[in-house]
């Protein structure tokens, strides 16, 4: 079974590292009285996956599916949700390879 998915796709070999955080995005300033006022946005989360080693076709299809569009559909596990899985839409960062 496939522990991340792209756009319904899985992602083969499962990643031998997947690494979720997340953030909040927020708005803050300060009053004329010197108090720091903050304004809650939207909670954002960040998925890093990696490989120790991956063969060039399948790095390949993951990269493909990756520059297909700009926001993807991802599946991944997640200790926040109901089933222990969560899905968002995300747009990639930078994909570093060695």
């Amino acid at each position: 079974m496939a522990l991340v998915t792209i756009n319904g796709q899985a992602v083969t070999p499962n990643p031998s590292g997947c690494e979720v955080g997340h953030f909040w995005l927020t708005k803050a300033g300060r009053a004329a009285s010197g108090l720091m006022l903050m304004e809650r946005i939207a909670k954002k989360r960040t998925i890093t996956l990696s490989w120790q080693a991956i063969r060039e076709d399948h790095l390949k299809a993951i990269l493909d599916n990756l520059d297909s569009r700009t926001f993807h559909t991802v599946t991944y596990p997640d200790p926040q949700s109901q089933n222990g899985v969560g899905t968002i839409t995300a747009y990639v960062g930078d994909i570093k390879m060695d």
